[in-house]
């Protein structure tokens, strides 16, 4: 089956990519803004920051210092349906995955000098979970 990918982002942040991009994309901050980081370069050095999870899911903060851009990562067990967001004060990036696409497992990129301030989150099965730096980190339902 294909990927069912939705990508929704606030009225305040840049419209993310549409279609297929090419594959090991180089940006930097604004050029990276809605783009899934494994279309582009920024996954080659992004690092954890924050994370929550238990035995059926977890999720991260992940932070690309060369891109300078934010995500939030998801693994979870079983194809369920699942929504990954990242956002800030003034923006909110958020990735939509039908169960059927297993590969879907991050949320567009954030354009972002520190990922201090930036709250990853991910909704699974109903349930809504959040980390992140100078966020009320590891809160989870």
């Amino acid at each position: 089956m294909g990927s069912d990918l939705f990508i929704r982002d606030s009225p305040r942040g840049a419209a993310p990519a549409a279609g297929p991009a090419p594959a090991a994309r180089h940006c930097q901050g604004p050029t990276c803004q809605g783009e899934l980081p494994g279309r582009s370069v920024c996954a080659d050095d992004a690092r954890t920051e924050s994370l929550v999870g238990d035995a059926t899911y977890s999720v991260r903060l992940r932070y690309s210092p060369a891109c300078g851009t934010a995500w939030s990562q998801l693994r979870v067990r079983g194809a369920v349906a699942r929504e990954v967001s990242v956002r800030t004060a003034s923006d909110v990036l958020t990735a939509a995955y039908s169960a059927e696409d297993a590969q879907g497992d991050t949320s567009p990129m954030l354009a972002v000098r520190s990922p201090r301030g930036v709250e990853a989150c991910a909704q699974v099965n109903g349930r809504v979970a959040c980390t992140g730096l100078g966020t009320d980190s590891g809160r989870a339902p």
